[in-house]
């Protein structure tokens, strides 16, 4: 349920999944007074073809991959959407299956990955001087749930790495941010993942994913990351809002 604390105009969180909100995002738009409505494609709500009377973009994760538009028609419908933003200095938060969209609607190549990383894993900090990354501690443990990769888009700037990706997050412009790992998770949201039927499914798939050591490392990890989290999404809407 989006908050009711109104500064400016509402923002538009696209979400391909139920299980997959915003999370921990939610809490820092409270802390700033914005406010943010849920648009479900996943319930077919129809992607809007303008930014008219919207503050901002944020695009949550899914299954699909960027390049299967041809399968899921909305996807090249919010990539239209992404470029409108980027090209009118609108802010933007891309999560997962987000932020390859945002790296596809900047032409760059989205394709699948040499393997799945699920699970916990180190993030390391590339880009210390960065805004959104300053202070952060690195190598600091991300969640994360992927199988698809991208390149980075022709002017941006690399943030964050893992071993097995090279490129977990990117800033393009001044308010454009892409997180390849799932930094808006909570120890519920985790629990809820591994819980649903298609992330079982997905999980039993792959040899060597464990539920059970998921939900031990979510013990050890989840409180860090949710500080962590705070701390990135509030200096996000910061810059976001120029505030």
């Amino acid at each position: 349920m989006a908050n009711s604390g109104i500064k400016g105009k509402p923002w538009l969180a696209m979400r391909h999944a139920e299980h997959e909100h915003i999370g921990t995002i939610a809490t820092a738009f409270k802390s700033a007074g914005l406010s943010y409505r849920n648009l479900d494609v996943y319930r077919d709500d129809p992607v809007p073809t303008s930014l008219a009377g919207l503050g901002g973009l944020v695009v949550m994760g899914g299954s699909m991959g960027v390049y299967e538009t041809d399968r899921y028609p909305f996807l090249a419908a919010e990539m239209d959407l992404i470029h409108q933003a980027a090209q009118s200095s609108l802010p933007a938060l891309g999560i997962c299956l987000g932020s390859q969209l945002i790296a596809g609607a900047l032409g760059a190549r989205v394709y699948p990955g040499p393997q799945k990383e699920i699970g916990w894993y180190p993030v390391e900090v590339v880009a210390p001087q960065d805004e959104l990354a300053q202070g952060l501690p690195s190598p600091f443990m991300g969640f994360h749930w992927h199988g698809d990769s991208f390149d980075l888009p022709s002017g941006a700037a690399p943030l964050f790495r893992s071993q097995l990706y090279e490129n977990q997050g990117f800033r393009w412009g001044r308010k454009i941010y892409a997180l390849q790992f799932h930094l808006e998770v909570s120890a519920e949201m985790v629990a809820a993942w591994l819980n649903d039927q298609g992330c079982r499914a997905e999980i039993a798939a792959v040899p060597g994913f464990d539920p059970e050591t998921i939900r031990e490392e979510t013990r050890r990890y989840a409180a860090e990351l949710e500080r962590i989290g705070a701390q990135v999404f509030g200096r996000f809407l910061e810059i976001a809002t120029g505030t």
